[in-house]
């Protein structure tokens, strides 16, 4: 029945461009993760946003923009769990 269903872009989103998106995405994913019940919806309409733009060029896309800060985030976040722990 909805197999020709047509994408409704979100229009929170539409002022932005692909990399703020991407940036808001990948700010909101850290929050997701310690507070889900308050970030994952916005969370996951970010990247329905990215995924509807971007397609199958989604991932490369972030891996590539993410890459180094990615790599430095996962050492603060080892360090803090140490700290914690």
């Amino acid at each position: 029945m909805w197999q020709n269903a047509v994408y409704m872009a979100d229009l929170r989103f539409q002022s932005l461009e692909d990399g703020d998106l991407a940036d808001v995405w990948y700010a909101l994913s850290g929050a997701a993760v310690r507070h889900p019940d308050r970030f994952k919806a916005l969370t996951d309409a970010v990247l329905d946003e990215l995924l509807h733009r971007r397609a199958d060029g989604l991932n490369p896309w972030l891996e590539q923009r993410f890459r180094a800060i990615r790599l430095a985030d996962s050492k603060e976040d080892a360090e803090a769990n140490t700290r914690a722990g």
